[in-house]
Protein backbone atom coordinates (compact mmCIF):
# COMPACT_ATOMS: atom_id res chain seq x y z
CA UNK A 1 0.00 0.00 0.00
CA UNK A 2 1.47 3.44 -0.97
CA UNK A 3 1.72 6.90 0.93
CA UNK A 4 -1.36 8.22 -0.77
CA UNK A 5 -3.50 5.06 -0.33
CA UNK A 6 -2.54 4.68 3.80
CA UNK A 7 -3.15 8.89 3.65
CA UNK A 8 -6.45 7.64 2.00
CA UNK A 9 -7.62 4.85 4.31
CA UNK A 10 -6.16 6.90 7.34
CA UNK A 11 -8.51 10.03 6.97
CA UNK A 12 -11.50 7.78 6.40
CA UNK A 13 -10.97 6.25 9.64
CA UNK A 14 -10.20 9.45 11.45
CA UNK A 15 -13.30 11.09 9.90
CA UNK A 16 -15.06 8.16 11.37
CA UNK A 17 -13.93 7.82 14.56
CA UNK A 18 -14.13 11.75 14.90
CA UNK A 19 -18.14 11.42 14.57
CA UNK A 20 -17.71 8.18 16.82
CA UNK A 21 -15.52 10.01 19.77
CA UNK A 22 -17.69 12.82 19.15
CA UNK A 23 -20.52 10.94 20.19
CA UNK A 24 -18.76 9.96 22.95
CA UNK A 25 -18.47 13.72 23.86
CA UNK A 26 -21.67 13.92 23.74
CA UNK A 27 -22.32 11.39 26.13
CA UNK A 28 -19.74 12.78 28.32
CA UNK A 29 -21.06 16.02 28.51
CA UNK A 30 -24.13 14.46 29.70
CA UNK A 31 -23.08 12.69 32.09
CA UNK A 32 -21.02 15.99 32.88
CA UNK A 33 -24.11 18.07 32.96
CA UNK A 34 -26.00 15.29 35.09
CA UNK A 35 -23.67 14.58 37.97
CA UNK A 36 -20.42 17.38 37.55
CA UNK A 37 -17.78 16.20 39.94
CA UNK A 38 -19.19 15.59 42.46
CA UNK A 39 -19.49 11.80 45.28
CA UNK A 40 -21.68 9.79 42.12
CA UNK A 41 -19.44 11.11 39.55
CA UNK A 42 -16.30 10.04 41.19
CA UNK A 43 -18.05 6.59 42.09
CA UNK A 44 -18.75 6.30 38.46
CA UNK A 45 -15.52 7.04 37.39
CA UNK A 46 -13.51 4.58 39.39
CA UNK A 47 -15.90 1.37 38.51
CA UNK A 48 -15.95 2.42 34.88
CA UNK A 49 -12.25 2.87 35.22
CA UNK A 50 -11.26 -0.40 36.60
CA UNK A 51 -12.70 -2.86 34.20
CA UNK A 52 -11.48 -0.38 31.33
CA UNK A 53 -8.23 -0.28 32.56
CA UNK A 54 -7.60 -3.90 32.84
CA UNK A 55 -9.17 -3.91 29.08
CA UNK A 56 -6.44 -1.46 27.72
CA UNK A 57 -4.07 -3.79 29.19
CA UNK A 58 -4.98 -7.16 27.96
CA UNK A 59 -6.95 -5.53 24.65
CA UNK A 60 -3.62 -4.12 23.57
CA UNK A 61 -1.98 -7.50 24.74
CA UNK A 62 -4.68 -9.21 22.54
CA UNK A 63 -4.37 -6.87 19.61
CA UNK A 64 -0.45 -6.51 19.43
CA UNK A 65 0.61 -10.56 19.94
CA UNK A 66 -2.87 -11.79 18.69
CA UNK A 67 -2.75 -9.94 15.26
CA UNK A 68 0.72 -10.32 14.23
CA UNK A 69 0.06 -13.93 14.56
CA UNK A 70 -3.02 -13.82 12.92
CA UNK A 71 -1.40 -12.31 10.05
CA UNK A 72 1.52 -15.13 10.41
CA UNK A 73 -1.18 -17.67 9.65
CA UNK A 74 -3.35 -15.80 6.65
CA UNK A 75 -0.23 -15.48 4.91
CA UNK A 76 1.32 -18.81 5.75
CA UNK A 77 -1.96 -20.93 5.95
CA UNK A 78 -4.70 -19.30 4.91
CA UNK A 79 -8.17 -17.87 5.86
CA UNK A 80 -9.30 -21.56 7.53
CA UNK A 81 -6.32 -22.23 9.57
CA UNK A 82 -6.29 -18.43 10.67
CA UNK A 83 -9.89 -18.67 11.72
CA UNK A 84 -9.44 -21.82 13.41
CA UNK A 85 -6.24 -20.11 15.32
CA UNK A 86 -8.87 -17.51 16.34
CA UNK A 87 -11.63 -19.49 17.94
CA UNK A 88 -9.51 -21.01 20.41
CA UNK A 89 -7.72 -17.74 21.28
CA UNK A 90 -11.03 -16.68 21.88
CA UNK A 91 -12.74 -19.07 23.82
CA UNK A 92 -9.56 -19.40 26.15
CA UNK A 93 -9.80 -15.50 26.40
CA UNK A 94 -14.08 -16.25 27.10
CA UNK A 95 -12.80 -18.68 29.50
CA UNK A 96 -10.22 -16.18 31.57
CA UNK A 97 -12.68 -13.37 31.51
CA UNK A 98 -15.39 -15.13 33.07
CA UNK A 99 -13.13 -16.17 36.08
CA UNK A 100 -11.68 -13.07 36.14
CA UNK A 101 -15.15 -11.66 36.47
CA UNK A 102 -16.12 -14.21 39.12
CA UNK A 103 -13.11 -13.37 41.36
CA UNK A 104 -13.26 -9.59 41.11
CA UNK A 105 -17.36 -9.70 41.66
CA UNK A 106 -16.63 -11.64 45.38
CA UNK A 107 -13.36 -9.96 46.35
CA UNK A 108 -14.84 -6.40 44.89
CA UNK A 109 -14.39 -4.90 48.88
CA UNK A 110 -11.14 -5.18 48.73
CA UNK A 111 -9.90 -4.62 44.94
CA UNK A 112 -11.85 -1.27 45.08
CA UNK A 113 -10.14 0.61 47.71
CA UNK A 114 -6.93 -0.21 45.75
CA UNK A 115 -8.27 2.25 42.98
CA UNK A 116 -10.33 4.51 45.11
CA UNK A 117 -7.74 5.06 47.39
CA UNK A 118 -9.12 7.95 50.34
CA UNK A 119 -12.76 6.74 49.49
CA UNK A 120 -15.11 5.86 52.59
CA UNK A 121 -18.93 5.75 53.57
CA UNK A 122 -21.35 6.54 51.26
CA UNK A 123 -19.25 6.76 48.34
CA UNK A 124 -16.73 3.82 48.75
CA UNK A 125 -19.87 1.45 49.27
CA UNK A 126 -21.31 2.92 46.16
CA UNK A 127 -18.20 2.33 44.25
CA UNK A 128 -18.42 -1.42 45.14
CA UNK A 129 -22.17 -2.02 43.95
CA UNK A 130 -21.24 -0.04 40.52
CA UNK A 131 -18.25 -1.90 40.00
CA UNK A 132 -19.51 -5.36 40.56
CA UNK A 133 -22.03 -4.18 37.25
CA UNK A 134 -18.80 -2.84 35.42
CA UNK A 135 -16.27 -6.05 35.60
CA UNK A 136 -18.91 -7.89 33.37
CA UNK A 137 -17.39 -5.35 30.57
CA UNK A 138 -14.21 -7.63 30.93
CA UNK A 139 -15.62 -9.88 29.03
CA UNK A 140 -17.30 -8.47 26.12
CA UNK A 141 -13.85 -6.24 25.77
CA UNK A 142 -11.60 -9.18 25.21
CA UNK A 143 -13.93 -10.25 22.55
CA UNK A 144 -14.63 -7.35 20.66
CA UNK A 145 -10.32 -6.75 20.51
CA UNK A 146 -10.45 -10.07 19.29
CA UNK A 147 -13.41 -9.43 16.80
CA UNK A 148 -11.36 -6.13 15.34
CA UNK A 149 -8.16 -7.89 15.14
CA UNK A 150 -9.67 -10.38 12.51
CA UNK A 151 -11.27 -7.91 10.52
CA UNK A 152 -7.83 -5.58 10.63
CA UNK A 153 -6.01 -8.61 9.17
CA UNK A 154 -8.63 -8.79 6.74
CA UNK A 155 -7.86 -4.94 6.05
CA UNK A 156 -11.33 -4.18 7.51
CA UNK A 157 -10.66 -0.93 9.16
CA UNK A 158 -14.11 1.16 8.97
CA UNK A 159 -16.07 -1.42 10.95
CA UNK A 160 -13.79 -1.43 14.06
CA UNK A 161 -13.68 2.57 14.35
CA UNK A 162 -17.05 2.81 14.62
CA UNK A 163 -17.84 0.85 17.31
CA UNK A 164 -18.00 3.82 19.46
CA UNK A 165 -20.81 4.88 18.15
CA UNK A 166 -22.53 1.30 19.38
CA UNK A 167 -21.32 1.51 22.69
CA UNK A 168 -22.13 5.12 23.29
CA UNK A 169 -25.60 4.86 22.54
CA UNK A 170 -27.49 3.47 24.65
CA UNK A 171 -25.90 5.75 27.30
CA UNK A 172 -27.14 8.84 25.66
CA UNK A 173 -30.33 7.09 25.16
CA UNK A 174 -30.60 6.66 29.19
CA UNK A 175 -29.63 10.20 30.19
CA UNK A 176 -31.85 11.95 27.13
CA UNK A 177 -35.30 10.44 27.28
CA UNK A 178 -35.31 8.27 31.23
CA UNK A 179 -36.54 10.63 33.38
CA UNK A 180 -35.18 10.18 37.13
CA UNK A 181 -32.15 8.59 35.86
CA UNK A 182 -29.48 7.61 38.44
CA UNK A 183 -25.93 6.71 38.43
CA UNK A 184 -26.67 3.24 38.52
CA UNK A 185 -28.97 2.76 35.56
CA UNK A 186 -26.32 4.86 34.05
CA UNK A 187 -23.69 2.31 34.91
CA UNK A 188 -26.26 -0.89 33.33
CA UNK A 189 -26.65 1.43 29.94
CA UNK A 190 -22.27 1.11 29.70
CA UNK A 191 -22.85 -2.73 29.78
CA UNK A 192 -25.02 -2.76 26.93
CA UNK A 193 -23.23 -0.70 25.29
CA UNK A 194 -20.03 -3.05 25.38
CA UNK A 195 -22.63 -5.88 24.25
CA UNK A 196 -23.47 -3.84 21.28
CA UNK A 197 -19.99 -3.26 20.14
CA UNK A 198 -19.74 -7.01 19.72
CA UNK A 199 -22.64 -7.61 18.56
CA UNK A 200 -22.33 -4.97 15.55
CA UNK A 201 -19.07 -6.61 14.08
CA UNK A 202 -20.70 -9.81 13.28
CA UNK A 203 -22.11 -9.28 10.11
CA UNK A 204 -18.51 -7.90 8.75
CA UNK A 205 -16.62 -11.29 10.24
CA UNK A 206 -19.26 -13.67 8.11
CA UNK A 207 -18.73 -11.63 5.35
CA UNK A 208 -14.74 -12.55 5.56
CA UNK A 209 -15.82 -16.22 5.81
CA UNK A 210 -15.47 -15.99 9.67
CA UNK A 211 -18.07 -18.11 12.37
CA UNK A 212 -16.76 -18.18 16.06
CA UNK A 213 -17.13 -22.12 17.00
CA UNK A 214 -16.13 -22.36 20.74
CA UNK A 215 -12.80 -24.96 20.64
CA UNK A 216 -11.49 -25.94 24.11
CA UNK A 217 -8.27 -27.52 22.20
CA UNK A 218 -5.94 -25.29 23.69
CA UNK A 219 -2.78 -27.61 23.50
CA UNK A 220 -1.25 -25.45 20.32
CA UNK A 221 2.09 -24.16 19.60
CA UNK A 222 0.28 -20.43 18.27
CA UNK A 223 -1.42 -20.21 21.55
CA UNK A 224 1.60 -20.63 23.25
CA UNK A 225 3.37 -18.64 21.03
CA UNK A 226 0.92 -15.55 21.81
CA UNK A 227 0.83 -16.60 25.66
CA UNK A 228 4.46 -15.80 25.79
CA UNK A 229 4.07 -12.63 23.90
CA UNK A 230 1.72 -11.32 25.92
CA UNK A 231 3.21 -10.95 29.43
CA UNK A 232 5.83 -8.54 28.38
CA UNK A 233 2.87 -6.89 26.35
CA UNK A 234 0.84 -6.17 29.28
CA UNK A 235 3.78 -4.17 30.83
CA UNK A 236 4.67 -2.59 27.73
CA UNK A 237 1.44 -1.69 26.22
CA UNK A 238 -0.45 -1.18 29.03
CA UNK A 239 2.06 1.36 30.88
CA UNK A 240 -0.62 3.75 29.96
CA UNK A 241 -3.56 1.77 31.58
CA UNK A 242 -0.81 1.13 34.32
CA UNK A 243 -0.54 5.11 34.67
CA UNK A 244 -3.94 6.33 34.35
CA UNK A 245 -4.59 3.60 37.26
CA UNK A 246 -1.76 5.35 39.63
CA UNK A 247 -3.19 8.86 38.63
CA UNK A 248 -6.81 8.32 39.82
CA UNK A 249 -5.27 6.21 43.06
CA UNK A 250 -3.29 9.09 44.03
CA UNK A 251 -6.03 11.90 42.76
CA UNK A 252 -8.52 10.32 45.52
CA UNK A 253 -6.39 11.52 48.48
CA UNK A 254 -7.01 15.09 46.97
CA UNK A 255 -10.42 17.54 47.16
CA UNK A 256 -13.59 15.67 45.90
CA UNK A 257 -14.16 15.95 42.50
CA UNK A 258 -10.20 15.22 41.56
CA UNK A 259 -10.81 11.51 40.33
CA UNK A 260 -13.70 13.04 38.33
CA UNK A 261 -12.01 15.49 37.36
CA UNK A 262 -8.86 13.54 35.79
CA UNK A 263 -11.05 11.34 33.85
CA UNK A 264 -13.05 14.08 32.07
CA UNK A 265 -9.38 15.40 30.72
CA UNK A 266 -7.99 11.69 30.45
CA UNK A 267 -10.95 10.77 28.11
CA UNK A 268 -9.88 14.76 25.96
CA UNK A 269 -6.51 13.23 25.72
CA UNK A 270 -7.80 9.95 24.83
CA UNK A 271 -10.15 11.42 22.08
CA UNK A 272 -7.31 13.57 20.28
CA UNK A 273 -4.58 10.54 20.41
CA UNK A 274 -7.59 8.02 19.06
CA UNK A 275 -8.58 9.91 15.94
CA UNK A 276 -4.84 10.70 14.89
CA UNK A 277 -2.83 7.65 16.09
CA UNK A 278 -5.08 4.88 16.58
CA UNK A 279 -6.71 5.62 13.01
CA UNK A 280 -3.07 5.57 11.61
CA UNK A 281 -1.82 2.70 13.31
CA UNK A 282 -5.00 0.78 12.29
CA UNK A 283 -4.40 0.87 9.19
CA UNK A 284 -0.14 0.66 9.33
CA UNK A 285 -0.16 -1.90 12.16
CA UNK A 286 -1.33 -4.95 10.07
CA UNK A 287 0.83 -3.12 7.06
CA UNK A 288 3.77 -3.43 9.27
CA UNK A 289 3.33 -7.34 10.61
CA UNK A 290 2.54 -8.39 6.52
CA UNK A 291 5.77 -6.49 5.99
CA UNK A 292 7.19 -8.11 8.61
CA UNK A 293 6.10 -12.05 7.55
CA UNK A 294 7.18 -11.60 3.87
CA UNK A 295 10.07 -10.23 4.87
CA UNK A 296 9.76 -6.82 3.02
CA UNK A 297 12.58 -5.06 4.74
CA UNK A 298 12.54 -1.24 3.07
CA UNK A 299 8.70 -1.60 3.21
CA UNK A 300 8.72 -2.11 6.93
CA UNK A 301 11.21 0.63 7.46
CA UNK A 302 8.98 3.22 5.21
CA UNK A 303 5.82 2.40 7.45
CA UNK A 304 7.21 2.65 10.84
CA UNK A 305 8.66 6.00 9.37
CA UNK A 306 5.63 7.62 7.75
CA UNK A 307 3.35 6.75 10.27
CA UNK A 308 5.66 8.46 13.28
CA UNK A 309 5.61 11.63 10.66
CA UNK A 310 2.02 11.80 9.75
CA UNK A 311 1.23 11.08 13.73
CA UNK A 312 3.61 13.82 14.93
CA UNK A 313 2.20 16.34 11.90
CA UNK A 314 -0.94 16.19 13.31
CA UNK A 315 -0.69 15.94 16.89
CA UNK A 316 1.66 18.34 17.45
CA UNK A 317 0.12 21.43 16.12
CA UNK A 318 -3.56 19.92 18.16
CA UNK A 319 -1.52 20.07 21.20
CA UNK A 320 -0.47 23.68 20.96
CA UNK A 321 -3.32 24.78 20.33
CA UNK A 322 -5.23 22.85 22.87
CA UNK A 323 -2.65 24.54 25.21
CA UNK A 324 -3.56 28.20 24.33
CA UNK A 325 -7.18 27.15 24.63
CA UNK A 326 -7.40 24.82 27.35
CA UNK A 327 -9.54 26.89 29.79
CA UNK A 328 -12.07 26.91 26.81
CA UNK A 329 -12.45 23.82 25.59
CA UNK A 330 -13.12 22.29 28.83
CA UNK A 331 -15.72 25.06 29.29
CA UNK A 332 -17.34 24.62 26.06
CA UNK A 333 -17.60 21.27 25.93
CA UNK A 334 -18.73 20.33 29.88
CA UNK A 335 -19.91 23.73 31.45
CA UNK A 336 -23.03 23.68 32.24
CA UNK A 337 -25.86 22.44 35.34
CA UNK A 338 -23.47 20.45 37.98
CA UNK A 339 -21.02 20.98 36.03
CA UNK A 340 -19.49 24.64 37.61
CA UNK A 341 -16.45 27.07 37.77
CA UNK A 342 -14.49 24.78 40.23
CA UNK A 343 -15.12 21.90 38.12
CA UNK A 344 -13.69 23.84 35.10
CA UNK A 345 -10.60 24.78 37.33
CA UNK A 346 -10.17 21.15 38.06
CA UNK A 347 -10.37 19.75 35.16
CA UNK A 348 -8.29 22.28 32.90
CA UNK A 349 -5.42 22.10 34.76
CA UNK A 350 -5.55 18.32 34.77
CA UNK A 351 -6.21 18.83 30.43
CA UNK A 352 -3.09 20.94 30.38
CA UNK A 353 -0.75 18.66 32.20
CA UNK A 354 -1.78 15.36 29.93
CA UNK A 355 -1.64 17.94 27.20
CA UNK A 356 2.52 18.48 27.58
CA UNK A 357 2.39 14.77 26.90
CA UNK A 358 0.37 13.89 23.94
CA UNK A 359 2.59 13.84 21.52
CA UNK A 360 4.42 11.23 23.09
CA UNK A 361 1.36 9.40 23.33
CA UNK A 362 1.78 9.22 20.16
CA UNK A 363 4.93 8.17 19.74
CA UNK A 364 5.23 5.64 22.54
CA UNK A 365 1.99 3.87 20.50
CA UNK A 366 3.71 4.04 17.29
CA UNK A 367 7.10 2.66 19.01
CA UNK A 368 5.40 0.08 20.83
CA UNK A 369 3.50 -1.49 17.95
CA UNK A 370 6.60 -1.35 15.99
CA UNK A 371 8.97 -3.13 18.09
CA UNK A 372 5.82 -5.83 18.95
CA UNK A 373 5.64 -6.39 15.29
CA UNK A 374 9.51 -7.25 15.07
CA UNK A 375 8.96 -9.25 18.46
CA UNK A 376 11.44 -7.42 20.82
CA UNK A 377 8.86 -7.43 23.74
CA UNK A 378 12.07 -7.56 26.18
CA UNK A 379 12.39 -3.88 24.45
CA UNK A 380 8.60 -2.38 25.47
CA UNK A 381 8.66 -4.09 28.35
CA UNK A 382 11.29 -2.74 30.53
CA UNK A 383 11.01 0.06 28.87
CA UNK A 384 7.33 -0.18 30.26
CA UNK A 385 8.73 -0.76 33.87
CA UNK A 386 10.84 2.11 33.68
CA UNK A 387 7.80 4.85 32.64
CA UNK A 388 5.68 3.28 35.42
CA UNK A 389 7.90 3.49 37.91
CA UNK A 390 8.73 6.98 36.83
CA UNK A 391 5.05 8.01 36.27
CA UNK A 392 4.65 6.72 40.44
CA UNK A 393 7.55 8.51 41.76
CA UNK A 394 6.61 11.69 40.23
CA UNK A 395 2.90 11.69 40.89
CA UNK A 396 3.52 10.93 44.48
CA UNK A 397 6.03 14.25 44.68
CA UNK A 398 4.68 16.40 41.93
CA UNK A 399 1.01 15.66 43.75
CA UNK A 400 2.24 17.22 46.81
CA UNK A 401 3.62 20.25 45.30
CA UNK A 402 1.06 21.14 42.33
CA UNK A 403 -2.05 19.46 43.12
CA UNK A 404 -4.17 18.09 40.36
CA UNK A 405 -2.11 19.43 37.62
CA UNK A 406 1.24 17.44 39.46
CA UNK A 407 -0.77 14.02 39.04
CA UNK A 408 -1.08 14.75 34.96
CA UNK A 409 2.46 16.79 34.50
CA UNK A 410 3.92 13.68 36.13
CA UNK A 411 2.27 11.11 33.43
CA UNK A 412 3.47 13.76 30.52
CA UNK A 413 7.20 13.06 32.45
CA UNK A 414 7.12 9.40 32.31
CA UNK A 415 5.62 9.29 28.83
CA UNK A 416 8.50 11.19 27.45
CA UNK A 417 11.24 9.07 29.40
CA UNK A 418 9.35 6.12 27.59
CA UNK A 419 9.06 7.67 24.19
CA UNK A 420 13.04 8.99 24.50
CA UNK A 421 14.00 5.20 25.08
CA UNK A 422 12.06 3.79 22.41
CA UNK A 423 13.42 5.58 20.10
CA UNK A 424 16.74 4.69 21.16
CA UNK A 425 15.44 0.81 20.87
CA UNK A 426 14.51 1.81 17.11
CA UNK A 427 17.70 3.39 16.13
CA UNK A 428 19.44 0.16 17.61
CA UNK A 429 17.65 -2.89 16.21
CA UNK A 430 16.33 -1.32 12.91
CA UNK A 431 19.05 -0.94 10.26
CA UNK A 432 18.94 2.29 7.89
CA UNK A 433 16.37 3.84 9.92
CA UNK A 434 18.08 6.91 9.68
CA UNK A 435 17.33 8.85 12.97
CA UNK A 436 19.12 12.22 12.44
CA UNK A 437 16.51 12.91 9.54
CA UNK A 438 13.66 11.63 11.27
CA UNK A 439 14.37 14.06 14.84
CA UNK A 440 15.19 17.16 12.06
CA UNK A 441 11.61 16.58 10.56
CA UNK A 442 9.98 16.51 14.27
CA UNK A 443 11.78 19.50 15.27
CA UNK A 444 10.61 21.68 11.80
CA UNK A 445 7.28 20.52 12.85
CA UNK A 446 7.54 21.56 16.51
CA UNK A 447 8.58 25.01 14.94
CA UNK A 448 5.78 25.01 12.42
CA UNK A 449 3.61 24.24 15.34
CA UNK A 450 4.92 27.23 17.61
CA UNK A 451 5.07 29.82 15.50
CA UNK A 452 1.49 29.35 14.89
CA UNK A 453 0.74 29.01 18.65
CA UNK A 454 2.47 32.61 19.13
CA UNK A 455 0.54 34.38 15.70
CA UNK A 456 -2.77 32.53 17.82
CA UNK A 457 -2.10 34.16 20.88
CA UNK A 458 -1.10 37.29 19.10
CA UNK A 459 -4.35 37.54 16.87
CA UNK A 460 -6.48 36.68 20.25
CA UNK A 461 -4.95 39.90 22.69
CA UNK A 462 -5.38 42.13 19.57
CA UNK A 463 -8.78 40.78 19.12
CA UNK A 464 -10.04 39.90 22.61
CA UNK A 465 -11.49 36.07 21.23
CA UNK A 466 -12.83 33.38 23.15
CA UNK A 467 -13.15 30.26 21.72
CA UNK A 468 -16.50 29.29 21.77
CA UNK A 469 -19.10 27.69 19.38
CA UNK A 470 -19.23 30.46 16.96
CA UNK A 471 -15.62 31.03 16.87
CA UNK A 472 -14.31 27.86 16.70
CA UNK A 473 -14.10 26.94 13.30
CA UNK A 474 -12.63 30.11 12.23
CA UNK A 475 -10.13 29.98 14.54
CA UNK A 476 -9.23 26.27 13.41
CA UNK A 477 -8.71 27.45 9.94
CA UNK A 478 -6.70 30.84 10.52
CA UNK A 479 -4.41 28.31 12.72
CA UNK A 480 -4.59 25.59 9.90
CA UNK A 481 -3.36 27.91 7.67
CA UNK A 482 -0.52 29.22 9.31
CA UNK A 483 0.60 25.84 10.17
CA UNK A 484 0.45 25.08 6.84
CA UNK A 485 2.07 27.53 5.80
CA UNK A 486 5.36 27.39 7.65
CA UNK A 487 5.40 23.64 6.42
CA UNK A 488 5.62 24.25 3.37
CA UNK A 489 8.23 27.06 4.20
CA UNK A 490 10.42 24.34 6.36
CA UNK A 491 9.86 21.53 3.42
CA UNK A 492 7.61 19.21 5.04
CA UNK A 493 6.98 17.06 2.19
CA UNK A 494 4.34 15.05 4.32
CA UNK A 495 2.13 18.30 4.27
CA UNK A 496 1.83 18.08 0.23
CA UNK A 497 1.11 14.43 0.55
CA UNK A 498 -1.85 15.39 2.65
CA UNK A 499 -3.12 18.09 0.58
CA UNK A 500 -2.65 16.93 -2.45
CA UNK A 501 -4.91 13.91 -1.10
CA UNK A 502 -7.70 16.91 -0.41
CA UNK A 503 -7.00 18.53 -3.88
CA UNK A 504 -7.69 15.65 -5.33
CA UNK A 505 -11.29 15.08 -3.54
CA UNK A 506 -12.30 18.62 -3.81
CA UNK A 507 -11.52 18.55 -7.61
CA UNK A 508 -13.38 15.23 -7.71
CA UNK A 509 -16.25 16.92 -6.13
Amino acid sequence: MNSRKILKSTFIIMAVSILSRGIGFIRDMLIASSFGTGLYADAYSVAVTIPESLFMIIGLAISTSFLPVLSEQLIKNGKNKMHEFANKVITLLVVISIGVFLISFIFARQIVPFFASGYSGEKLELTIFLTRITMLNLLFLAVNACFSSILQVNEDFIVPSILGLFFNAPMIIYLVFFNGYSIVGLTIANVIGNIARVLVQIPSLIKHGYIYKPDFKFKDERIRKVLLLIAPVIIGAGANSINMMVDIKIAGYLEEGSVAALNYSQKLIVFLNTIITSSILTVTFPLMANSKNSEDKEGFIQYVKKTIIYTMLLLIPIATAAIIYNQDIIKMIYMRNEFTLHSVSLTRLAFLGYLIGLAFYGIRDILNSTLFSMGRTKDTTINGVIGVIANILFNIILSKIFGIIGISIATSSALIITSVLLLSNINRVVSNFNMLELIIKLFKILFASIIMGVILVFINSTFNIVLNIKTIIPITLIGMLIYYIFCMILRINEINEISLLFLKKIRRK
